[in-house]
């Protein structure tokens, strides 16, 4: 990985992680939003819901964000240093749900899922990076 000298190294990455940096603040905002402003629906009914979506997210974050590295399969250490970002990311807005939003709770189960999913993420980009299908990711 290289250092960010200047403000167009920045904007490079950016434009290189684009959709990476979307679905972050998407993620964020749909774990920090107040569960009262959540519209309630018949799949809350379904055992375990919450941790499915917390399993969908990071694994849609993790398989993007390694799509987006153009990091080819060789370079473990450069995918360990993206799983820990991605996974701490997740550790915090855990503790933001539980210290700063009103009716939200942090689990050790939804870390657990979130974990599992970047896990998923990473095996999903193993074994499925090379198809031309996801090559718009590595614009």
């Amino acid at each position: 990985m290289q250092a960010i000298e200047g403000p167009t190294d920045m904007l490079r990455y950016v434009f290189r992680y684009k959709y990476s940096i979307l679905l972050v603040i998407l993620i964020a905002l749909l774990c920090l939003i107040p569960s009262s402003s959540i519209p309630y629906t018949s799949l809350f009914y379904i055992p375990y819901f919450d941790k499915i979506v917390h399993f969908s997210m990071y694994a849609s974050l993790g398989f993007v964000a390694f799509m987006e590295s153009r990091i080819t399969r060789q370079y473990s250490i450069n995918h360990l240093y993206i799983m820990i970002a991605i996974f701490s990311m997740s550790g915090v807005i855990e503790i933001l749900q539980a210290t700063v939003v009103p009716s939200r709770a942090a689990e050790w189960t939804d870390l657990l899922a979130n974990f599992i999913g970047l896990l998923s993420g990473y095996l999903a980009f193993r074994l499925l990076g090379g198809f031309r299908i996801f090559r718009f990711l590595k614009s």
